[in-house]
């Protein structure tokens, strides 16, 4: 008979030819504290999106107190007494911090709400974890730390024993993290069981039971928290890696012409103090964790968001008010990492979607010049090598990395000199990541493009850049050259 309150048995997930999770068998106690730990992409979110109800796998079982369970939605997990809290803020604006922690819970006085008992249930469960917010506040008017905490409290109050716990100190202060460490150990000691998943490898050692860890939808062995250290938890989760660098870089690039300036770049909340520069040439990988603000600062460059302190010099040239209109016409564009949300025209053919940032230079006196559109289009597909069979195919009719290929003929086609890429290659097969990298290195070496690379894999980074530049919760730790760097040392930069 297991020990186990809640068990999973060889749990699988495929999305496609994807293999999210193979195969992972895992369990937690009464009264335990289990973390999950790995990189970016082991499964872990996907893993508890199959506990919390959110998501159902491709096969394997779900044990509850030794009986098979099957959730279809959350409400059957919440029934089974799980519930999660997201890293993801996911709360009604418009709607109070009681209302909030209520949804969908409320209690009743015959057909309608008793709001005097509803009310006081919330604050029961918001006083557990801040005894400083107030229940009849908008959620629209909380800091971010504090919409965490009606997370949580929320997850809570589905009278929950068992709580997923998904990066819970992201965005909260010390104070803050302090108090939902006293909720978890008063949770543990009634009883209650929890996830605990985080990057945060101090916290992971303070709080859990039992450490799993993850590794490219595997589960890849146990830690003791009493007997392991970070190192030991960063080994576990990069696996064994001797010295490998990226013997393609190149060693002189930060003696090349500097194409891009950034000093000081600050935007309060997201990130602080980052600084850089990219070189002609150059392929700068971004690395670092979940919230590190990978993605915040490459807005800020390109003129998504303003920033509150720190320039942008690009050729020389400040950008003082940047708009991504003035980034583009100065050469630098911003390629983001939902391809087909942001990036491009699913009614549209391969040929307009490549040529749309272009049109102006097709204006004819009476007509478009198509024909001389047409021939660059087809110039750039040949170039990149993007599998077709007609350029007015619709665009949706290609692959995923044919379709970043398309995206990306469309900024060079622009003339665009400097590329910020979001995520280039998620979602894309191996044999399309590795022809997009080899193309982006062509590029670079033979034409002068100069690269920002953001990518969640360490493998990736390191093969395809320069140098590195490293993040940690909005700040620069360190960018050193891909040559020398290995994994587990961009692991350890990451967490630090």
């Amino acid at each position: 008979m297991s020990d186990f309150i809640f068990e999973a048995r060889n749990i699988a997930k495929s999305y496609g030819v994807v293999r999210a999770l193979k195969g992972i068998s895992i369990g937690i106690g009464a009264g335990e504290v289990h973390a999950i730990i790995g990189e970016n992409g082991a499964g872990k979110s996907t893993l508890m999106g199959i506990f919390c109800g959110r998501t159902r796998p491709s096969s394997g079982t779900l044990h509850r107190n030794g009986k098979q369970i099957s959730f279809h939605v959350p409400l059957d997990a919440q029934r089974a007494g799980i519930s999660i809290a997201p890293q993801e803020i996911n709360l009604v604006p418009d709607l109070t911090v009681a209302e909030n922690i209520m949804l969908g819970a409320h209690l009743t006085k015959g057909i309608v709400v008793d709001w005097k008992k509803t009310r006081a249930c919330a604050l029961q469960h918001l006083l557990e974890i801040d005894e400083s917010l107030s229940s009849r506040a908008k959620v629209s008017s909380l800091s971010k730390a504090q919409q965490q905490l009606v997370q949580i409290a929320r997850a809570a109050a589905t009278s929950a024993r068992i709580l997923i716990l998904d990066e819970p100190t992201a965005a909260l202060t010390s104070r803050e993290t302090d108090k939902l460490f006293a909720y978890i150990k008063s949770f543990k000691a009634g009883g209650g069981s929890v996830f605990y998943i985080s990057h945060r490898l101090d916290e992971i050692l303070l709080l859990s039971d039992r450490i799993s860890v993850l590794r490219d939808g595997t589960y890849v062995g146990e830690l003791d928290p009493r007997t392991t250290t970070k190192d030991d938890m960063v080994r576990k989760m990069a696996g064994r890696v001797v010295g490998r660098g990226n013997s393609s870089s190149n060693s002189d690039v930060e003696s090349r012409e500097v194409v891009l300036k950034v000093e000081g770049l600050t935007r309060h909340g997201e990130f602080a103090n980052i600084s850089f520069e990219l070189h002609k040439g150059e392929i700068l990988g971004v690395s670092g964790l979940v919230g590190a603000g990978r993605t915040e600062v490459a807005k800020c460059i390109f003129g998504l968001t303003k920033a509150d302190a720190g320039t942008v010099e690009l050729f020389g040239k400040r950008l003082e008010n940047r708009t991504p209109l003035e980034c583009i016409e100065a050469g630098l564009v911003y390629l983001p990492e939902e391809r087909k949300q942001e990036g491009i025209f699913p009614l549209l053919s391969i040929a307009e979607n490549m040529s749309m940032p272009s049109l102006g230079r097709f204006n004819g006196t009476l007509h478009m010049r198509t024909a001389d559109m047409m021939r660059e289009v087809d110039g750039f597909i040949q170039r990149l090598r993007i599998k077709i069979g007609s350029p007015k195919d619709a665009i949706t009719s290609l692959s995923g990395g044919n379709q970043q290929k398309v995206i990306i003929g469309r900024w060079l086609m622009q003339s665009s000199r400097v590329l910020i890429m979001d995520e280039p290659t998620r979602g894309i097969d191996v044999a399309a990541k590795f022809e997009i990298q080899n193309e982006l290195r062509r590029f670079t070496e033979q034409e002068g493009l100069s690269i920002i690379f953001i990518s969640s894999e360490l493998e990736e980074v390191l093969d395809v850049s320069d140098r590195i530049l490293v993040m940690h919760e909005g700040r620069v730790k360190g960018i050193p050259s891909a040559q020398s760097a290995t994994q587990e040392f961009l692991l350890q930069l990451a967490m630090s």
